[in-house]
């Protein structure tokens, strides 16, 4: 436990529901009046650590900030093998219902205050299922999300196939090439397979010397990947969602997982055609991790404007 005049901050953890797993979190709370819940999930190959600073500053204004490691990823995994594995089958409904399982925990713990949700990147194809399926933030913030993928139905097959002949924990070298190959190819002249990120040039030594970032998904875990990315795009998710909580859209402008902007326009114009409260916040010159960019400053004054 870590104590400062304004917050602690302390380990949680909860069982996730495959029954086997602890989800591994992180949990800053203030000493004082608790303005409300923000419950951070983060993003593919990363860690709840990563977002330390982010959470500190929550804490310092009033929110219990809490977020956990996934399944397959950083303390959550029991070991290195599980690193990149979520499961054999159906990864992407558990990830969506751990959110609901890691909040109860907290509400039960701490009591009850408003619950805001946001998920980055993977994160936020998660708490877009999550918030579909399983709980009902007073606000969602859905940071670096994409829109509609024309060939993830294609994906989804080469995913099935190649699990059925090399198995679920098998590394394709070739689904990761046609899902990420051509995120960096704006930022070539870089020389930097990870500039797609952000353009500080420390935060991508540090990704790039974390073996918590740097290892792969297997086969089963791309098809749970892809499985949340076409379900959350869905005219019914749209639809289903809409009226729920007013909604946040943040992204980087020179972000490929958001099509440099325009997978973002059209998550907008599908939610706001179902009637939504979304607000869309476009960095301009950012990229993919707008907390780690040169626009975090400004994306995190947004973020509390939002929830306040």
């Amino acid at each position: 436990m870590y104590e400062n005049k304004g917050y602690s901050v302390g380990e949680k953890r909860v069982l996730s529901s495959n029954g086997k797993n602890e989800l591994v979190g992180k949990v800053y709370r203030p000493f004082g009046e608790i303005k409300g819940y923000f419950h951070v999930v983060h993003g593919m190959t990363e860690y709840i650590g990563r977002y330390d600073s982010f959470m500190r500053l929550l804490a310092e204004n009033g929110y219990i900030a809490f977020g956990y490691d996934h399944l397959g990823h950083a303390n959550t995994a029991k070991d290195d093998s599980e690193l990149g594995f979520i499961a054999e089958r159906g990864g992407d409904d558990l990830l969506a219902h751990d959110v609901k399982m890691f909040a109860d925990a907290m509400k039960a713990e701490y009591g009850e205050h408003p619950y805001f949700l946001m998920g980055h990147s993977m994160g936020s194809f998660i708490v877009r299922m999550a918030t579909q399926k399983y709980i009902t933030p007073d606000k969602l913030i859905i940071m670096g999300t994409s829109g509609p993928n024309p060939i993830a139905g294609a994906g989804l097959l080469v995913c099935k196939l190649i699990r059925a002949i090399k198995g679920p924990k098998h590394i394709s070298g070739l689904i990761d090439t046609l899902a990420f190959g051509s995120y960096n190819d704006k930022f070539k002249d870089e020389n930097d397979p990870k500039a797609w990120l952000t353009n500080d040039l420390e935060i991508r030594k540090k990704y790039t010397a974390d073996k918590m970032c740097m290892f792969k998904f297997t086969v089963s875990a791309m098809h749970d990947l892809i499985s949340l990315n076409k379900n959350c795009n869905t005219d019914e998710w749209f639809k289903s969602v809409a009226k729920k909580m007013p909604i946040l859209l943040t992204s980087g402008e020179d972000d490929p997982v958001g099509d440099y902007g325009k997978g973002i326009r059209i998550c907008e114009e599908k939610l706001k055609s179902y009637g939504a409260d979304v607000t869309t916040r476009i960095y301009p010159h950012n990229r993919h991790e707008i907390l780690n960019d040169n626009c975090r400053d400004e994306a995190i004054k947004d973020i509390l404007e939002f929830i306040a």
